[in-house]
Order: structure tokens, then sequence, then C-alpha cells
């Protein structure tokens, strides 16, 4: 490491011992998106969507009644999580005794099944 490199590492030591903060880096650059569509909506036939959320999750969006909440829960009619142990989908629908909650895991995918067309940018990322 050359002395400038040094000097540069503990100007930003420094800093963050001074404000008690760091920030977060990032390479996204840029929102997501998504076109979730009804029924009928031209892509799909029941409704159903696969969506990825990113790996660095804020607070806020940690099971799937949150996921139903951000996205509008009069607009979704269910979220679905994949298991792999017996090739099967959990599913979550926010309706009294239909299925337990479960936990949103960084970087697996999910299916949720629309009432209305929307188009859902997670506010928690």
């Amino acid at each position: 490491m050359t002395k400038k490199t040094f000097l540069g590492a503990m100007a930003v030591v420094a800093a963050v011992a001074l404000t008690g903060s760091a920030l977060v880096a990032s390479n996204m650059g840029f929102k997501l998106n998504y076109q979730l569509l009804q029924a009928g909506g031209g892509l799909s036939n029941s409704g159903t969507s696969t969506i990825a959320l990113p790996d660095n999750r804020q607070t806020g969006l940690n099971d799937a009644k949150n996921l139903m909440d951000d996205i509008g829960f009069a607009n979704i009619l269910e979220v679905q999580k994949f298991i792999k142990s017996n090739d099967s989908l959990q599913v979550y629908t926010g309706r009294k005794g239909t299925g337990a909650v479960f936990a949103l895991v960084p970087g697996d995918s999910y299916r949720v099944k629309m009432q209305t067309t929307v188009n859902y940018i997670p506010s928690h990322y």
C-alpha cells in the first residue's frame, strides 16, 4: 500500500469515526419497476408474475405480509414461494386460515398472483 493510498483510507476511517455512520455502497443506480398483470393481462392467463427482490434490502420488507402491503393488499391475491425440498409452493394470501406468513430471503424469487394490474416499485430498497 502506498503512502497516498494509506492516507486516503485513514481519512475515510476518520470521517466515519467523526460522524458515527458509514455509507452502504451499491452498484444499483436504478429502481426496479415490475408490471404485475392481472389474469388475462396478456402475459399471464392466471395473473401470476415472478419477481426477485434485491439482496441489499432495507428494513420494513421482511415477510410475505409486508410484500403484500407494499404492493397494495387490494391488488394482490397471494404470494408464493418455491420449496426445493418437496418441489412445491408455499402460499400466503393474508386472509385468515389460509397459510402461515413466511420470511423473505434475499436472492430468492417469489410468485405473486394479482387481482388488478399494477406497476410495482419496491419501496424498501
